[in-house]
């Protein structure tokens, strides 16, 4: 998802293709005849300069339109995103085109070089992020706009790639792709590769033919190595994402083929190839593109060997035209062109507008039409389009001298800016502010009956009546708060014999007699505010209170340990679905991936029953040492609960209750495994649904207008302190 070096070349008055070939301006270039021509005797030099030519515009069309696509309908086009790598080549092709014929013609300078890239950058890139800026104090509230706002100076200083590459979250991380400017990444990537690459063309142009050649080899292959070794670094494929050095070989390739075009070598490198020859290298260099847009997807280790589809698809693609009918019949179409001149406006806009969109009506349900992904790719057309006529042309053939210290200037401005955002996102924050909730003391009449027996005197999240009304920043509030770590809660030493990380904590230290373990994932995280609440409950009536022991992680499915007592807390579906369907397989039994980032397709029944007669044969260890059993069993859970499904613009949208009965029928098979197994050792279940559910009731906010949860599985701190009650009997089993 890079941005392209669009219209570096010369505009022509007429469209018109070029041979390597002198001929004639009578020549007539509208039938096959005239591109054809027989090979000399004598190799033909390649022509001293790189004349337009249509069908780079049009290989911008056909780089710029899948990344749309595969942004607005990631599913659609799996591999759109190696657009970027397409977008590589063809600027490394235009920029070391007009470097080396400056050279060889002595008139370069890094005054006028730069000169041209601010002209040419800036316009587009500062109308996109005054853009952003507004719409994020807007429409975001602080968490969200404070990593908007850090990418934000990072792209205005052209750093966005090494400040996304230091989240420790890959680029098709969810959370990742909230940020409306993550897509500057490329153009950082492009801009450091021009900080070095005119100093290097500038030694090139001193050494022959061979040498020069030779070197630019090296550089590409070192590079590309480097992009190898780093795939799978700190367990991810970032570094030869992001880092601008695993990068370079692809634009490198371009600036090869520039070399090549613009030497006098009468060597066969340099020499154009046949029209029948180009024409096979044209459709090999199409296929290779295809299948890298059909082909690569996500879960790949890419950029690595992957990335040679695109690279060098688009490698062949400049090197055999322009005169090719796949040339002159498809890219160097009127509308493949148009599109080409817009795509560097486009790929800046399409991002921001459909992440936008996606943050003020993330319910896919709720969404009105003109919020719809295909709508904010029309819009991004039409935005590209004034962008490229209003702006950018005026500017960047506009003479006045102070055109580029006031584009300097603003960008700097933009940058600092965006330093002040991100240090008080919260102050800039619309949505953030009190003002903007009603917390107006309403009774609302529930619309909802309560069947079945209701036990009165345990709190209840879901029993009316409802007091407030839920507001867009009630809702958003939900976002942020996710910390259930109090100061009562002190970090595990390394003598420990638990496993010292940031996540398992001690409450109440120093009960060596009175010791509850909690183990669990980030269920047995999200419990701590009511051990908490109890811890100082018991406190402040000098009441005796066990030492708890909370060997919980994030993502992790809990490992096996042998304390005095133990409660497990954990998000059962998230590791276990018996009802996969999928076959049986000899290195079994799988777990589920963390997070939900999948489906699960390869645990079969048995796995599923595998993991927990695995589970029951711990906790029967346990039982058999006299521990007491505790087990949260599965509670109602699911996007309805997200609070990113209940927003509908500026409104509120999808509040509607969830039925318990209905949930513990879908996940009836899995209940009755866990539950079955914590029986076995006459061990307790806890039921958060107790707290959650009044009857079949299950309420997605509160009866002040709030979410419950945080997200999709997890309830908010405030209301596990509050209501869940059903904790209570764990810390009274370690006293």
């Amino acid at each position: 998802m890079e941005v392209p070096n669009h219209r570096e070349q010369p505009t022509p008055t007429t469209q018109h293709y070029e041979i390597s070939t002198p001929r004639s301006d009578q020549q007539s270039n509208d039938t096959a005849d005239t591109v054809v021509v027989e090979v000399p005797s004598v190799p033909a030099p390649a022509p001293h300069a790189i004349s337009y030519r249509p069908d780079i515009d049009g290989l911008r069309c056909l780089a710029v339109v899948p990344v749309v696509i595969y942004h607005a309908y990631p599913t659609s086009i799996p591999g759109g995103f190696t657009g970027v790598d397409i977008f590589f080549v063809i600027s490394g092709y235009l920029i070391s085109g007009i470097l080396f014929k400056e050279n060889k013609n002595q008139k370069f300078t890094y005054s006028n070089f730069y000169s041209r890239r601010i002209r040419r950058i800036f316009p587009g890139l500062i109308l996109v992020l005054i853009f952003t800026i507004v719409a994020g104090c807007l429409w975001y509230i602080t968490e969200p706009l404070q990593n908007m706002a850090a990418t934000l100076w990072a792209g205005a200083v052209f750093g966005a790639n090494i400040q996304v590459l230091t989240l420790k979250q890959t680029y098709f991380s969810a959370s990742v792709k909230e940020d409306p400017l993550l897509h500057l990444w490329s153009l950082g990537v492009e801009e450091q590769f021009y900080i070095f690459w005119p100093l290097f063309v500038t030694l090139l142009s001193k050494l022959s033919f061979r040498k020069a050649f030779v070197a630019q080899v090296v550089f590409m292959v070192a590079s590309f190595v480097l992009n190898i070794l780093f795939l799978g670094y700190n367990g991810n494929n970032n570094w030869s994402f992001y880092f601008p050095f695993c990068r370079f070989w692809q634009m490198s390739i371009g600036g090869l083929l520039a070399f090549v075009n613009m030497t006098d070598s009468t060597s066969i490198i340099a020499t154009r190839p046949s029209w029948l020859i180009s024409s096979g290298l044209a459709m090999i260099g199409m296929a290779m593109v295809v299948v890298g847009f059909v082909c690569i997807d996500d879960k790949m280790p890419f950029p690595g060997y992957w990335s040679l589809l695109p690279t060098f698809g688009a490698a062949l693609l400049i090197y055999s035209g322009p005169d090719t009918y796949l040339h002159r019949f498809l890219l160097a179409l009127r509308p493949c062109v148009w599109i080409g001149q817009i795509s560097y406006a486009l790929y800046l806009w399409h991002w921001p507008l459909l992440v936008y969109a996606k943050a003020r009506f993330p319910n896919d349900d709720l969404r009105p039409w003109s919020q719809e992904p295909y709508m904010m790719v029309v819009y991004s057309v039409l935005a590209s389009a004034a962008t490229l006529y209003i702006v950018e042309n005026n500017l960047r053939r506009r003479k006045s001298k102070f055109v580029v210290p006031m584009l300097f200037g603003l960008m700097m401005c933009i940058a600092a800016l965006g330093i002040v955002i991100e240090h008080n996102a919260y102050s800039f924050s619309v949505l953030a502010q009190p003002k903007v909730a009603s917390t107006g003391p309403i009774i609302i009449p529930s619309a909802t009956s309560v069947n079945g027996t209701v036990l009165d005197e345990l709190p209840n999240m879901s029993k009316p009546p409802r007091y407030q009304q839920p507001t867009v920043a009630k809702i958003l509030s939900a976002k942020d708060d996710f910390q259930p770590d109090g100061p009562e809660f002190h970090t595990i030493d390394t003598g420990s014999p638990y496993i010292p990380t940031s996540e398992n904590m001690i409450l109440n230290m120093g009960q060596t007699d009175k010791l509850v373990i909690v183990l669990g994932d980030s269920h047995g995280h999200m419990v701590k505010p009511r051990f908490a609440s109890l811890y100082y409950k018991a406190v402040n009536a000098s009441e005796p209170f066990p030492t708890m022991v909370f060997k919980t992680r994030n993502g992790h499915p809990p490992s096996y340990l042998k304390p005095k007592a133990v409660f497990y807390s954990l998000d059962w579906p998230q590791w276990i679905r018996p009802n996969s369907g999928a076959s049986d397989h000899p290195n079994g039994p799988i777990c589920c991936t963390a997070g939900y980032v999948d489906s699960c397709p390869n645990q079969s029944p048995n796995d599923a029953k595998a993991m927990i007669a695995s589970f029951q044969q711990e906790i029967s260890a346990f039982a058999a040492l006299g521990i007491k059993i505790f087990a949260a069993t599965l509670n109602p859970e699911g996007p309805q609960f997200a609070f990113t499904n209940m927003l509908n613009g500026n409104s509120v949208g999808a509040v509607a209750p969830v039925s318990k009965k209905a949930y513990k029928a879908t996940h009836a098979d899995l209940i009755a495994m866990v539950e079955g197994a914590v029986k076995s050792v006459n061990g307790t279940i806890i039921d958060y649904s107790d707290n959650q559910c009044w009857g079949d009731v299950c309420e997605v906010i509160s009866n002040v207008g709030e979410p419950i949860f945080r997200d999709n599985d997890h309830f908010r701190p405030g209301y596990v302190a509050k209501f869940l009650s059903v904790l209570d009997q764990v810390a009274k089993a370690g006293v």
